[in-house]
Formats: structure tokens, sequence, C-alpha cells
């Protein structure tokens, strides 16, 4: 027997409860089959619904994130962790274990005289170990419904006694049959209660060969895998970002001690203030990071002890446990998927800075400088794309399409520049009525702005400011909307008095882009300096945040000329896309997966792209009545077009959800 003894064979991952890591007290088994603490789970349940406690009527899974149901939601939810049927084979092991830390004797046999014979079953009935001779000979002539636990070839969870097919709570009855339709084991009287409609309800051992024979269940254990391998991967890259941000402290600390020396009066206070504002800081970034790492930890261990507990149960021909395991880690391999997912929305890298200001030898509040936390989007660990659902592999259609003409417009509209708010409006440029238009999505009139000189391309500041690129002379506004109106904030004159076409903003300026193929970047006060020059026209910028590159839209039309340019600080230029399946670049933006989306005027077409270019597809073509695209903005999942056709289509803008 094995230290406390357990089986030598059988895996401990069994027996600890997911949420405090311990020997199960109690266990208490979910419809997914993950067990727990009682006492662990009514804390989780409880936990969970803190809040919501009233209304709520399931809770989920704290390992694989399944909608679970209590079997009687008109109790209190304090009441729902006791509800759940005990999983038995782990208590009965466990109380084995607990019996004796060391090998365990045929009692039997030490009443004869032999204190060594060593027992080769357990009686749970009589609570009596047995070697086998005695069993035969003594235990069973005269009992023949005892429930016996052969102890020396106990392997995950295998016991050998006429209970080893798991009986229904309701009927007492051995669970033989499987219904594909609702997923369920039953049995026979269940079968005939609840499932006598139901198409493909078979015999355990029929479905359990389906699945041996079958591809489903090799598919199940290497997405199990799989998601482990992502799993493991996200969790070290947690602890090494715990290590960057611990890093991080040292060296905001060790700044706060070396400005100590400048300080008289006032330093205990104020360096007690802003290391607060630090430890605070960081403890809440923490513990969020730990969150997430446990998380994703806790699902880690259940794929693994899944497929391995799976791996066993198909070589050890078990029909059961083979398909309850199966339906376990089909609902661990959604649950990873939908982790990823959700992760790649929200991944972010988080630091935490110490700001002081150069030459501040004042001694005042802020005096210290003040503690900074940023975060950037970032992309899941390499090599496991897979599980997020990229992008490229959505369809796109639209989902909605109105007009921007306003009853005072002289001309026909010209929408060479669009913003999509995080608010779900849209900003319009029209260049020939000289005027800002704001929309909500899904079409409705909110307010108009009329501006000085020919707006251009826009982009956005912050959540509800965005910046117009406008020519005649070129220089840029910056607007304000607030309680659906626009208002004009500034307004920024280039001293060069170039005419601005393509605009961005990144670390506090702006770059634009010029007729002539220049690229600027200008200050607040509109300081012009010149980045780079290409051979034609600089249509639209856009900057993406993760990589801190700019990209540009070039109107080049003949072959082997760039139409997609990239400007970053180490490499001034560097071509992303050539004239081919793009002709006279314009509209350009990038989404949050790093994504560019350019519009084709002459090649008629909408193209996504990888930030490198390496990958491309067109998205919208004149298949699907996309006619001389000018302009586009993308927010999350949709993303919007305007098209400079000549014709009535000029008023209209549409919009696209990637699915």
């Amino acid at each position: 027997m094995a230290e406390g003894g357990l089986p030598p064979d059988l895996d401990l991952h069994l027996l600890e409860c997911p949420i405090c890591l311990e020997r199960l007290q109690q266990p208490k088994s979910l419809p997914c089959l993950h067990s727990f603490c009682q006492d662990c789970l009514w804390i989780y349940i409880t936990k969970e619904l803190s809040g919501k406690m009233a209304s709520a009527t399931s809770f989920p899974c704290p390992v694989c994130r399944r909608t679970t149901s209590p079997v009687n939601q008109t109790e209190t939810k304090d009441k729902w962790a006791k509800q759940f049927p005990t999983n038995n084979v782990a208590h009965d092991i466990i109380q084995l274990g607990e019996r004796s830390s060391e090998p365990i004797y045929c009692k039997p046999c030490q009443t004869k005289g032999n204190k060594t014979s060593p027992a080769q079953f357990w009686c749970k009935t009589m609570n009596i170990s047995l070697c086998e001779s005695c069993k035969v000979q003594l235990h069973d002539i005269l009992h023949n419904d005892c429930d016996i636990l052969d102890i020396t070839v106990y392997v995950n969870t295998h016991c050998k006694h006429d209970k080893s097919v798991p009986r229904c709570d309701r009927h007492d009855e051995k669970m033989i049959w499987y219904c594909e339709d609702h997923q369920l084991l039953c049995c026979p009287e269940s079968v005939i209660e609840d499932h006598r409609g139901c198409e493909e309800v078979t015999k355990t051992t029929e479905y359990f060969k389906k699945l041996k024979s079958g591809e489903q269940l090799k598919e199940m254990q290497a997405a199990l895998k799989k998601g482990a391998e992502v799993m493991d991967s996200v969790v070290k890259d947690f602890d090494q970002q715990l290590q960057a941000m611990l890093q991080n402290q040292e060296i905001a600390l060790q700044i706060i001690s070396d400005l100590r020396r400048k300080v008289d009066k006032r330093l205990d206070k104020l360096q007690k203030d802003i290391t607060d504002d630090l430890i605070t800081l960081f403890k809440k970034e923490k513990r969020d990071m730990e969150a997430s790492s446990q998380q994703c930890e806790r699902l880690m261990n259940g794929m693994k002890n899944t497929l391995k507990s799976s791996i066993r149960a198909v070589e050890g021909n078990n029909d059961t446990e083979t398909i309850v395991l199966y339906q376990r880690g089909q609902a661990e391999v959604e649950s990873c998927k939908s982790l990823v997912r959700d992760m790649r929305k929200s991944f972010t890298s988080v630091s935490i800075e110490h700001h002081i200001a150069s030459g501040n030898d004042i001694i005042s509040d802020d005096a210290m400088g003040k503690i900074v936390v940023r975060k950037q989007p970032r992309c899941i660990p390499e090599g496991h794309i897979e599980f997020a659902n990229p992008m490229s592999e959505r369809r796109v259609k639209e989902i909605g399409k109105f007009s921007i003409k306003s009853p005072s417009d002289r001309k026909n509209c010209y929408a060479v520049g669009v913003v999509y708010l995080p608010c779900a409006h849209i900003v319009v440029s029209d260049y020939n009525n000289k005027k800002l238009k704001l929309f909500t999505d899904k079409g409705q009139y909110l307010d108009e702005l009329a501006v000085q000189g020919y707006p251009r391309d826009m982009c956005l500041m912050t959540n509800n400011t965005v910046a117009v690129a406008v020519g005649g002379p070129g220089g840029i506004r910056v607007v304000k909307v607030k309680a659906s109106k626009l208002f004009l904030a500034s307004e920024i004159n280039m001293s060069n008095r170039k005419y601005c076409y393509g605009i961005t903003h990144t670390d506090g300026k702006f770059v634009i882009g010029t007729s002539g193929g220049e690229v600027y970047s200008i200050t607040q006060n509109g300081a012009a300096v010149l980045l780079y020059t290409h051979n034609s026209t600089c249509w639209s910028l856009t900057h993406d945040r993760m990589t801190r590159n700019t990209f540009v839209s070039v109107s080049n039309t003949n072959p082997g000329s760039v139409v997609v340019s990239r400007l970053s600080a180490d490499k001034p230029h560097r071509s992303v896309m050539s004239v081919g399946v793009v002709m006279g670049a314009r509209g350009i933006d990038v989404d949050k997966e790093g994504n560019i989306y350019v519009c084709g005027m002459d090649s008629h077409n909408i193209v996504q792209m990888s930030r490198d270019g390496a990958h491309v597809r067109e998205l919208l073509t004149t298949s699907e009545g996309v006619h001389n695209p000018c302009s586009l903005a993308v927010r999350g999942d949709t993303f919007v077009v305007t098209s400079t056709s000549n014709t009535d289509e000029d008023n209209y803008i549409a919009v696209f959800a990637l699915v």
C-alpha cells in the first residue's frame, strides 16, 4: 500500500479538491463529473452568485465553467452544495486510506495467528479486510450482497464490486443506456419515462464501441492535450508578467528611495503616500493576474487529468467511464476555447512605472511624482491561435446601410473619412459639404458641424475626441463628441501650410500624410518634422497600438509600387503591400489583433491582411456591391465603409460584421 493506505497506482489528483487543493472532504460531484469539498463548493457558489443571489438559477463549474443547475432551485443558495450527489468512489478510497498508514492485513488470518497475511479485498459493508482465501471460504458463503473493493488492482477509481456501474438517483437501477440526443446516461426506467421520443438511445457497450471505432474520441483527446498546452503556456506567460511587475516595483521603489535625498521637511509624509499608491496598485494588478492564472491552471489540471483517465479507460475497455470522460472532455475543451477567445479581447501587458517631472526641486504635493499603470494589448502565446477562432476565418455580413445626406446639404456627400467611436457612434467627414456628421451605427442622425477647409481623413484620439485633417490651407481640427453633439475643441495650422490628407495620432503628436506623398510629425503648435516621402498621395494613416507602428495607404496603381507602407522608429519605412490585389489604396485601419484593413478604390475591394503583409484576403469585392471604397473604420468585430462612386451611393455608408 502507498502512503496513507492508498493504492499505489492511484492518481492522487483525483482525490484533491480543485478549489482548496487539499484532500476531498465530503466530496460532492457536479454533472460535469468534477468533484469538490462540500464546504468549498458552498463557499464558491455563494461567492460566485454574490450580488445576484435572488435571481440566479445556476452557476459555472469552477474548473470547466459548464453551467450547472441545482437539483432543487426552490431551496436557498446556501443549501445548493448539499443537493449534489456524493462522490462515493472518492469517499470510499479516502476512507480506506484513512484506516491505516501501514500495510493492510487479512483480519481472519490474524485471528488464526498469521499476523502478516496481506489483505486483497475490503468489505465495506462489514468493514473488514480479507485475503482471497478467506473471502471465498469464509465471507462469500454467508454474505453475497456486500460491497467488495479489490485493493490490489485498484487503478484510477475502478472498483470491482456489484455496484461498479453507476446507479440512477431516482430509480436505483444501473445506468446501462446512453441517450445521444440528451447526452445522458440512463437506467431502463429513465429511458421509458424520459427518452421514449429520442432517436438515438443505445446500450453503453454499443456507444462505447462507436466512440472507440470513430475519430471523435481521438479528436477530443488531442484537443484536451492541445488545450492543456494552451493553459500551460498562458500560466507561464502570467508568471513572466508577475516577474516583470516585480522588477518594475523594485525599480520604482529604488527611484523613490533615491529621490528621498532631495526632500527635507515633508519627505516622510510624501514618501509614505507615494509608496502606498505603488503597493496598492501593484497588489490590485497582482491579484487580478493571479486570479486569471489560477483559473487557467485549474482548467489545465482538469484537462490533463481527463486526458490521462480517458486514455486508461479506453485501454481498459471501460465503456461507461470512457463515455463519461468523453463528455467531460468535450465540456473542458469548449471551456478552453471560450476562455482563450475572451482573453484575446482583454489580454494586456501591464507595467507599473514611477514618473517624475525632470528638474522638479520644489517640495510640493507632486514632488514625489506619480504612479502610472500602463496596459497594452498583448497576443495569446504563439502556436495556439486555433483555439481562439481567428478573425481571418470569419465571414463578412452586411448588417446595416444608411444615408448620411442631411437636408442642408447642397451637394452629394463625399465621405472621405470616418471614425467608429467606442460608444457605437459614427463620425463622417463630408468633403463636398465641408461638414462633420454624427450618427448612431443604426443610422440615426444626431448632429453636424461645419468646418473651415475641406475635411478629409480622421482618427480617434480618445473615446470621445477625434482629429480631422483639412486642406485649404492644411491643418487639423480637434472635435469633441459629448451628449450626442459635436464641438470644435481646437484648431492646429501646419507651419508649412501643406494640404493634409491622411491623419493619425500617437504619443501626443499627430502624423500627417500629404498630397505630395510626404509624411510629417506635427506637434500641438503646428511644427512639422518630415518623416518620409512617398511617390504618391498618402490618403489615410492609422496607428497599431500594439507594435507602435504607423501604416500609410499610398494611392499607387503601377505594378510593383507601394500601396501600404509601415513607419516605425527603428525602420523609418518598409513596404507592407505592393500594387496587386489592391490598387489606389485609400482608407486604412488596424484592429486589436493587428490585422490591417485597406480600401482599394481602383480595385473596388476591401482587403484584410496580417500586419507583416504575409497573409492577405479580400473581404468585399464588386460582387458584394463594393464600388470605389474610400474610407473605413474598425470597431471590434464590425466595420463601416464609405464609397465615392460619383452616384447617389456616395450619400450612404454600410456597416459590416465579421461572423
